[in-house]
């Protein structure tokens, strides 16, 4: 029998997200159409709810967050999916404050990885954007870089918080 997923839809002031959870987990947190879009599920397995216990949770953080509040989401449910790598890299992005922004550079020297690109390719993986903050990682020097739902996007988020970055010379 095939596992079936809840999916809920949520109006952000940026667009409508796809909230997945399964009865213990949050799978994802998706833009229609972005990059990596519900990976690794399809829709047979995806059930449309209008409640759900954890995805009512994180639309309630979800509230929190673009009202501007600042929250804990260190005990968020979140899928244990992933490689090993791509996890240790999503653990750190948890780490990084509202408002403040770090770099792919500064991810690898602290993980202590040689490459950066690797780190860029975890981070666009990331399948809990906005509450595990890939969207708080820029390019050296700051500029705004690469973002699976998109650079307006990911300056929006980052302008909401009240963060610094360089914009792209074009």
């Amino acid at each position: 029998m095939q596992t079936k997923y809840a999916k809920m839809l949520y109006v952000s002031p940026i667009g409508e997200l796809s909230l997945v959870a399964d009865d213990h987990y949050l799978l994802g947190i998706w833009f229609q159409g972005q990059k990596h879009f519900e990976r690794g599920l399809s829709l047979g397995n995806l059930v449309e709810v209008e409640s759900h216990p954890i995805l009512n949770q994180i639309a309630s953080y979800l509230d929190a967050y673009f009202k501007g509040q600042n929250q804990d989401l260190s005990q968020l449910p979140l899928a244990p999916v992933g490689s090993d790598f791509e996890k240790r890299v999503w653990n750190y992005l948890r780490g990084i404050p509202f408002g403040q922004t770090v770099t792919y550079g500064q991810i690898a020297k602290d993980l202590q990885i040689a490459s950066a690109q690797a780190i860029g390719g975890a981070v666009g993986r990331n399948p809990w954007s906005i509450l595990v903050p890939c969207h708080r990682v820029l390019g050296a020097g700051g500029r705004l870089t690469g973002y699976a739902w998109g650079l307006d996007k990911k300056a929006w988020l980052l302008n909401h918080e009240g963060a610094s970055y360089q914009e792209n010379k074009k």
